[in-house]
């Protein structure tokens, strides 16, 4: 005898609620880490224009304040959404899966369930080293970049949760 194949209806009212999740802040010097990446990578943005006008005798040098007025706008505007964007950056544990959101303008929420993670790693670049912080990137099959990543952890923490998300992807492996 075959088994009738069945396909039921899922109780949307009944699935988990998401807005009831205790979402945890990122480090707050992670803001200070973006700051200074984001002051940096736009005043060496700003520097090229710069010297293209010193160097080239046909340009002249009147184009220097709307270059620095440029410069001003763009530096207020970038600072400022990277501040609001800030507190946007949270993630949650659950069971089963890991969550993490962002997003100002375009809100992501990325949830990676423990048995689709291939493997996790732990980044820290020179600015995340001053400040004791570290990225936890997942990865799941199939792909070459990580799934999920999680800034601006105090480099414990972020080891801490490397260490249980891997825990969690043997458990469900067994």
């Amino acid at each position: 005898m075959t088994a009738q194949f069945q396909n039921s209806l899922v109780d949307i009212d009944a699935l988990p609620q998401i807005e009831n999740l205790e979402f945890i802040p990122i480090d707050r010097n992670y803001l200070k880490v973006s700051l200074i990446s984001r002051i940096l990578i736009i005043t060496i943005g700003a520097i090229a224009p710069v010297l293209f006008i010193h160097f080239n005798e046909e340009i002249s040098y009147d184009a220097l304040p709307i270059i620095g007025g440029a410069y001003v706008v763009l530096m207020t505007t970038s600072i400022t959404l990277l501040r609001m964007g800030f507190k946007k950056k949270k993630y949650a544990l659950r069971e089963k899966d890991i969550i993490y959101t962002k997003g100002l303008i375009w809100s992501v929420r990325t949830a990676i369930p423990f048995n689709r993670i291939q493997h996790a790693e732990i980044k820290q670049g020179p600015l995340e080293r001053k400040f004791n912080l570290s990225s936890l990137k997942v990865f799941t099959a199939g792909g070459q970049s990580s799934d999920l990543m999680i800034p601006g952890l105090p480099s414990e923490k972020a080891q801490q949760l490397k260490d249980f998300v891997l825990g969690k992807t043997a458990e469900d492996g067994e």
